[in-house]
Order: structure tokens, then C-alpha cells, then sequence
């Protein structure tokens, strides 16, 4: 049985878990929302520890990381749990199988060492939310940097402060999922109105932590797609993160509105300054923001460096603003 350290008793058969923002209050024997953490006598126990529910290799493009060792191949791991519990597109690994044989394990330091063995550059966690898999994903992402290989984690954002300190040391890229910048609308995608330390989630990790971060948001017609909530995802982006901030936009939906949607809030977000802003199609190149000299070039979802020297752009000599090596920042 393992224990998370992020809790604190509060009475003699009571804690709270500071794992992810939901900071659940459970007495012994209460599952909390995420439905893979218990309280015990003794704690808070991590039912979901060292279980692992896909496991793949693919490029790094995958993940909607286009700007980070772009054209490099990765191990993608996931596990089970999700933070929002009345999300309906939580997916096939939101909750813990029934049937013990899918409950499969693999040590962290094994899945590290397969990444090395295969020669993928790095290793991402995806799949299943982070944010209800920490100790795992710290243990993951502290072995995979011993290796010499880069990490990821693809996220709802929804960890605490206190768990970014715990893994930030060892995290080089975040592909983070942006809702909406409004209660109404996470609270009806994500059944969340305390969003807001997602937003400073993604601040402290870039900032105090130097992570690069990538963002997406799937657009709903008539839900998260309205030019004020445009506006205010785009001015964020640029004002916390950066112009440079690469904003992925995604029909949530099937049919011509969303597609819709999504040209709308490109030209929008261009016209906040933002200057990497893709949509769904393959084959989006990456072109110098300085002289428009392609960077990097796309066949599908897989990229090519093709005009960058040490980070710079090889025409105008501008900083590419890509992450290219984990001993730079």
C-alpha cells in the first residue's frame, strides 16, 4: 500500500489530499472524486499507483508539442483516474478496470529504461490525467531525466502548487489543456468553477521551473467559442505566457460549425498577436515569426527541422523560441 505524501490529517479519521485542486476531505473508508485515492487509518492510500493502462511509441507531435524536439519519437505512457469526475469526454481510462488482469504494473524506472533501450528521445505521459497519478509520474519523470531522456505530461492543469514542486524539477514540456477563461464554461465542460490555479499551474511551471508549455482547446459551437471567450483565452496566452506560445484550436464537435469555430478563433487569436496558433489539419509547417522562413516542416503530424541552427533561425538568425535540449531552459 502506498501513501501520498501531499495530505494532511485534519482529525483523528479525517484527511484532506493535496494532490490535485478538488483538495478532497475524506473520512476513513471515502474514495475521493478522482476515484483512485482512499482514506485509510493510516492515510491517504494511491489505489491507482504503478498501474498502467497504454503504452506506445509515436512522435512527439502526437501530443500537440509541435515547438519541442520537434520530429523526435517518444514513449507515451498513461495510467488510470481523471480530475473531473462530470467530464463526459474523460475516456476510456477515466476510472480503474473492474477486471484485475487490465490492472497491469510497471515500475517506473523499467518504463524509463525501455524509452533508452528503444532510443525515443523522451517520455510523455498521456492518455490518463497526471493530476491523479502524481507519485507515479514524479517517480516516472525523475528516472526518465537520469536517462538522459526529456519528459512531457499531457494535462488537464489541475494539480496543485505543492505537487508542481514535487515534479517540476524534472519537467521539460506541458501540453495543457485550456477549457475556457470563464466559470460558466468549466463548469459545463469540466464541472469545475475553480479554475483559475490551472492558469497559475501553468505560470509557476513556466517561470519558476523553465517548462515549455503548449496549449490546446477544443472548441464547442454556442459553448467555449464566442469571440469574448476568444479573446480572453488569446489575451492570456500572450500576457502570462507569451506571443510565442504555441495555441493548438480543435473542433470539440463534428460538423461545419465547429470547423467553423476553429477558422474564426485562429484569425482572432492572430489578431491578439498570438504567432503560432494551428488547427486540426496535418501538414501545418512552423515558419519564422521574424522572417517567415520555415523552421520546421510537417508531412502528416510528424515535423522536420529544417531551417534552425543552435535554437536560432538560420535566414535572420531570430530566436526560434523552440525547445531543443533539456540542458537549456
Amino acid at each position: 500500500m502506498r501513501l501520498t505524501e501531499l495530505s494532511e490529517q485534519i482529525d483523528q479519521n479525517r484527511y484532506r489530499c493535496g494532490v490535485c485542486q478538488w483538495r478532497c476531505e475524506l473520512t476513513v473508508g471515502e474514495v475521493g472524486r478522482c476515484q483512485v485515492r482512499s482514506a485509510t487509518p493510516e492515510g491517504i492510500e494511491v489505489l491507482n499507483d504503478g498501474m498502467i493502462s497504454a503504452a506506445t511509441f509515436s512522435a512527439i507531435e502526437e501530443y500537440r508539442l509541435w515547438h519541442f524536439f520537434p520530429g523526435t519519437q517518444v514513449l507515451a505512457i498513461g495510467g488510470w483516474g481523471y480530475a473531473f469526475p462530470a467530464d463526459q469526454q474523460r475516456g476510456q481510462y477515466g476510472e480503474l478496470p473492474a477486471d484485475e488482469a487490465k490492472r497491469r504494473q510497471l515500475a517506473p524506472e523499467r518504463a524509463a529504461n525501455v524509452a533508452l533501450e528503444r532510443l525515443a528521445r523522451g517520455v510523455v505521459w498521456s492518455f490518463s490525467d497526471p493530476s491523479v497519478s502524481h507519485e507515479y509520474v514524479t517517480d516516472l519523470l525523475k528516472s526518465s531525466r537520469a536517462t538522459s531522456r526529456y519528459t512531457a505530461l499531457v494535462t488537464s492543469g489541475y494539480a496543485t502548487l505543492a505537487a508542481l514542486e514535487q515534479f517540476g524539477p524534472y519537467l521539460d514540456g506541458l501540453s495543457l489543456e485550456l477549457r475556457a477563461c470563464d466559470d460558466a464554461t468549466y463548469r459545463r465542460l469540466a464541472g469545475i468553477t475553480e479554475w483559475r490555479g490551472i492558469l497559475e499551474l501553468a505560470v509557476q511551471a513556466q517561470q519558476q521551473w523553465g517548462c515549455h508549455i503548449e496549449l490546446t482547446t477544443r472548441l464547442h459551437p454556442q459553448v467555449n467559442d464566442a469571440p469574448e471567450q476568444i479573446q480572453a483565452m488569446g489575451t492570456w496566452v500572450r500576457d502570462a505566457l507569451g506571443a510565442h506560445t504555441p495555441w493548438h484550436l480543435l473542433p470539440g464537435d463534428a460538423g461545419a460549425a465547429a470547423s467553423a469555430s476553429v477558422g474564426r478563433a485562429r484569425r482572432l487569436a492572430h489578431e491578439l498577436g498570438l504567432l503560432y496558433v494551428y488547427g486540426p489539419e496535418p501538414g501545418q509547417h512552423t515558419h519564422c515569426a521574424n522572417c517567415q522562413a520555415m523552421l520546421i516542416e510537417r508531412t502528416g503530424q510528424q515535423g522536420r527541422v529544417v531551417g534552425i541552427d543552435d535554437g536560432q533561425c538560420t535566414a535572420c538568425g531570430a530566436d526560434a523560441h523552440l525547445r531543443l535540449s533539456i540542458f537549456r531552459r
